[in-house]
């Protein structure tokens, strides 16, 4: 990736065959100032006594430390050198050098010194632009499924479709990691066939059984969202019924899905279409309680008959399919009160953790689904129609699954496919035929951006206005564009400044965008983590079921009302709020929350504030019986900072775990005796400080004020290089928000990888930094800071080497046209 905000007069100012038009959009007037004379001799021998000062003594033509002689550069090739200089800039930023122990410079000092680095590199690198090279770029599987979603209506599990994407830099929409091989495809093509029996509905389905699983094996207690009011429990699900006609529901025999000691209480259980009622039974109390402790066969058979083979009658297309408890009153808990015993509470209410949809047992047509009526614009009532409408079919569902107006050899090859259906089903058998083969090709499956005709490969041009819709859904939705944005793009407004902003205003308002929270943010804090821990239970007897569900939920509504309410990007280290449900409150100490919905509250303990006081940060930093403060600290330096660690020597130990039989040592006294270690003591000197200004918090995120084993008071004090005294996550906080524009120029350098999906390179760091200055004049504003990314060369330019066509050349992409003959 290269450098990516320039003035338009320096792009013009590019060897480029097609000079940039100024008629439409320009990149953000976001040029590089620089202290006037600040590339004086003096000034350039002035900064370079601060290298031999505090780096030469290591890196030099003898030492080569890290690979560096700093002794053999000179001021005036600093712009030819400018990788290892972006590397060192990173380095001094972050106050990983000089390592801990050695003299260090002041905060002024170093400063002085970046500044001067940076306005050199970008003073030279402005008179350059080049926004970088995309190849092509498939689809993730999450894109996917949002695809699918928007154009035809039908909510599919990517997970269960398509093989795991590879990511790159921390994200799995960088095009370089999504490869396509010869199975990758056979899955695709799998997939495209399913998603359009799903969207078209099949009259004849066989039956077939689905089952569900719940998320969480925690305690029930309380409704959840989208099973009536009055219920506690259970499970609820969306499921995508094929044809109008009878089905079943099994809830799986006691042993395998009521969580149950005793059955001496009688518990109502009911199952719902969309919240309505459709079985109720009785469950436990003294019959069935008698049966289970005399082992009766007949009895117990007769208690799981009542939970197999529930008919009910539905059409076809989505609906919610609930199995739940009536919610009765109870003081405490079924279970008898006992002394001493962990946990506690109300542990003994019976809970739903599966059951299975069947069918259909009878087919009896196809309703007018909320799919069929996305695909369906047209339905012919006589022969003579079919094939016109057919056309007028597929051509609207290509113009927005292809992101541009459909070719004529496009729509010659889904008629081609629709014909081969029709022939052997007629009408919707031809339908099907088409959206098959649309699906599975790679005008869908890929992002093409096609170099302007006669342009010599290597040039520098805009991308088009279509392309641009395509990159503005993909960033801000990670889904295609819809009708509004391919309107106003196909007319050639979306390249005028006003219609621009205007679109990404009306985006990030829409619902959409909450995949900015869900899929941008969960990646760069690293949630996919969080699946891989699992709590000692025998540590944390008191967890009310998975929590992790719950931090999960919390953070992603946290991230999404700083995004969507056009808040600071500094509000993501300082909100005095946060969104807890009664689980989540109580685990967090917060007493007057009640029921399982999600709600807003103000937050009264600083120490929550922002995402070093979420749950979720918590525990995907910590280990599953402890905390870990160099995960910790490393987490703020590389998500927070953008200054991450260098990795351990090969030859250090893992760090002494407490014995049994020996005193137990607190966790700053076991990180002493480690890092005593000379080799760790230098990125340990930088990480440490920070990690431990969290040891309050414990490996599942609640607060606490002694250690679990040792029982000594926690110490979380500690000393950044700078002098800056820490003791506890308020001090933290403080600290990280006094060099605000370093969290804001790491959030920038995450977020333009995303949206450009590439890595970002040595030579793209002139464009962050001016798009970081222009957000921070801004007030750091959400809204501002996607603007300036918008409003960049690397967002608006591309530069192809080569033509990227769809042709046989690329034989995994090209096979895809081959599908539908076999559908």
């Amino acid at each position: 990736m290269i450098a990516m905000v320039f003035l338009a007069p320096a792009l013009t100012a590019a060897p480029a065959a097609h000079p940039v038009s100024t008629a439409t959009a320009t990149p953000a007037a976001t040029a590089v100032t620089a202290t006037p004379g600040a590339s004086s001799d003096a000034v350039a021998s002035q900064k370079w006594a601060f290298l031999n000062q505090y780096c030469s003594k290591c890196h030099n033509a003898e030492d080569w430390a890290g690979g560096v002689a700093f002794d053999s550069m000179s001021p005036q090739d600093i712009p030819d050198d400018a990788k290892t200089w972006e590397k060192a800039i990173r380095k001094l930023r972050g106050r990983l050098m000089p390592p801990a122990g050695n003299p260090q410079p002041d905060s002024g000092s170093i400063r002085s010194f970046v500044t001067f680095m940076e306005e050199t590199i970008d003073r030279t690198a402005a008179t350059h632009p080049d926004p970088g090279q995309i190849g092509l770029h498939r689809l993730n599987r999450k894109e996917y499924a949002n695809a699918v979603r928007d154009l035809l209506a039908v909510q599919v599990d990517p997970t269960e479709l398509l093989p795991r994407d590879d990511a790159r830099d921390g994200f799995d929409n960088v095009a370089s990691a999504l490869q396509v091989s010869p199975s990758f495809l056979d899955q695709y093509l799998a997939a495209a066939r399913r998603v359009a029996i799903e969207a078209l509905g099949d009259s004849h389905a066989r039956p077939v059984g689905t089952t569900y699983f719940a998320e969480s094996n925690g305690t029930q207690h309380f409704r959840e969202q989208g099973l009536p009011l009055g219920t506690r429990g259970g499970l609820v699900v969306e499921h995508d019924f094929p044809a109008d006609g009878e089905y079943v529901v099994n809830v799986a025999n006691m042993a395998q899905a009521l969580w149950v000691y005793n059955m001496e209480f009688e518990n109502r259980l009911i199952v719902t279409v969309d919240r309505k009622p459709v079985y109720q039974t009785s469950l436990g109390g003294e019959q069935d309680q008698k049966a289970i402790d005399q082992q009766q066969s007949p009895a117990v058979d007769a208690i799981n008959g009542r939970l197999k083979g529930i008919r009910f009658s539905t059409t076809a297309g989505p609906h919610q399919v609930g199995v739940t408890f009536l919610q009765r009153s109870h003081a405490e808990s079924d279970e008898r009160l006992q002394a001493h015993v962990p946990g506690g509470g109300q542990d003994r209410v019976l809970r739903v953790t599966s059951f299975e949809i069947r069918g259909p047992l009878s087919a009896s047509g196809v309703s007018d689904t909320p799919s069929r009526q996305r695909i369906f614009v047209c339905y012919p009532r006589t022969a003579p129609e079919e094939s016109p409408c057919a056309r007028q079919i597929v051509t609207r569902l290509a113009e927005r699954a292809y992101r541009h107006p459909p070719s004529a050899r496009d729509t010659a090859d889904l008629m081609a496919f629709y014909q081969t259906g029709y022939e052997s089903g007629g009408f919707e058998s031809g339908i099907r035929h088409a959206v098959t083969a649309l699906l599975a090709d790679p005008e869908f499956l890929y992002r093409v951006e096609r170099p302007e005709t006669g342009a010599p490969p290597g040039t520098i041009t805009r991308i088009s206005a279509l392309e641009l819709a395509s990159r503005l859904s993909f960033f801000l939705w990670s889904s295609l564009p819809d009708e509004e944005l391919l309107r106003v793009a196909g007319s050639g407004e979306l390249l005028t400044s006003a219609t621009l902003e205007a679109q990404v205003r009306r985006m990030l308002a829409d619902p959409r965008s909450q995949a900015l929270a869900s899929n941008f943010a969960f990646q760069w804090l690293n949630m996919a983590k969080l699946a891989e821990i699992r709590p000692d239970v025998a540590l944390f007897p008191n967890l009310n079921g998975d929590i992790r569900t719950d931090f999960r939920e919390e953070l992603r509504l946290f991230v999404d009302s700083v995004f969507r309410e056009n808040r600071s990007v500094l509000d993501l280290l300082s909100a005095d709020y946060t969104f807890v449900n009664e689980r989540l409150a109580l685990h967090y100490g917060i007493r007057d929350v009640r029921g399982s919905r999600f709600r807003r509250v103000t937050l009264t303990d600083s120490k929550r504030f922002g995402l070093l006081g979420k749950g979720a940060v918590l525990m995907v930093t910590s280990y599953p019986n402890r905390t870990a403060p160099v995960l910790r600290g490393a987490f703020i330096l590389d998500r927070l900072l953008g200054t991450p660690p260098a990795a351990p020597p090969p030859n250090v130990g893992a760090l002494k775990e407490n014995q049994e039989g020996k005193k137990a040592l607190s966790m700053r006294e076991m990180m002493a005796a480690h890092r005593s270690n000379p080799s760790c003591r230098g990125c340990h000197g930088i990480m440490d400080p920070l990690g431990f200004a969290l040891e309050n918090f414990d490996a599942v995120g609640q607060y606490r004020t002694r250690d679990r084993f040792a029982g000594t008071p926690i110490d979380a004090s500690g000393e950044l290089p700078d002098g800056t005294a820490l003791n506890g996550p308020d001090d933290l906080r403080k600290a990280l928000l006094r060099n605000p524009d370093q969290f804001a120029q790491t959030l920038t350098e995450k977020l333009m990888t995303y949206a450009l999906g590439r890595s970002l390179e040595y030579t793209d760091m002139t464009a962050v930094r001016a798009i970081a200055r222009r957000t921070a004049s801004q007030d750091y504003r959400f809204t501002a800071l996607v603007m300036n990314i918008v409003d960049s060369a690397a967002f608006q330019l591309h530069r192809p080497e080569v033509p990227q066509t769809l042709t046989t050349a690329n034989a995994p992409v090209e096979a895809s046209r081959q599908v539908a003959n076999s559908p």
